[in-house]
């Protein structure tokens, strides 16, 4: 014969988990007392089982060891069960740092991965500055060289005729000034601005 007791149910309030955690304690405390309590019973009542000779006296024994038993059984289930849940807390508790730390490297690598896409494109603007600069004076030291070359075609030319110097001082400005265009029509993007 078993009695079944229906608690009155009260208003439910939303417990936190450490809240569930510290009375799931409580009800595994509560259930081991009542579990050691039983398995005594239990003793006690197999002893006098084994000291009863009377049929009528050993059946009332046995029952109420058999109810004994499957209140056990119950107890130990319970039991079961709030261990099952206190380990499903220690692991979502455990999940929940891996979480956290996750989080936090995830923050950290993305402030790492702008930090480098700003120094990767400083170092593009730096190396185009050079670029150009490079080719700039390439440029330049071509049209040095052009006008040394036409310098010394000049003064080939001016220890013969003494009376061209100022005719061909114009001519290689003009040369200069056409060359200069020529230049600037060719590569305009090699000039600075």
């Amino acid at each position: 014969m078993s009695t079944m007791v229906y608690l009155k149910e009260e208003k439910l309030e939303k417990l936190t988990q450490d809240e569930i955690i510290a009375k799931t304690k409580q009800v595994i405390n509560g259930l081991e007392a009542l579990k050691n309590e039983h398995n005594s019973i239990l003793q006690s009542l197999l002893e006098t089982l084994k000291c009863l000779k009377k049929d009528d006296e050993t059946n009332l024994v046995e029952e109420k060891s058999n109810m004994i038993r499957k209140s056990l059984e119950m107890l130990e289930l319970g039991l079961s069960e709030a261990q099952v849940m206190m380990a499903l807390s220690n692991h979502l508790n455990a999940v929940e740092s891996e979480k956290q730390k996750l989080r936090a490297q995830v923050r950290r690598l993305c402030q790492e991965n702008q930090w480098l896409r700003d120094e990767l494109a400083n170092t593009q603007q730096k190396l185009q500055k050079s670029e150009q600069s490079v080719a700039q004076l390439e440029e330049e030291k071509k049209h040095l060289e052009f006008m040394n070359q036409l310098k010394k075609y000049d003064d080939d030319i001016s220890p013969s005729v003494s009376s061209c110097t100022v005719k061909s001082s114009a001519r290689l400005c003009m040369c200069c000034n056409l060359v200069t265009e020529k230049w600037q029509i060719q590569a305009p993007h090699l000039l600075l601005t």
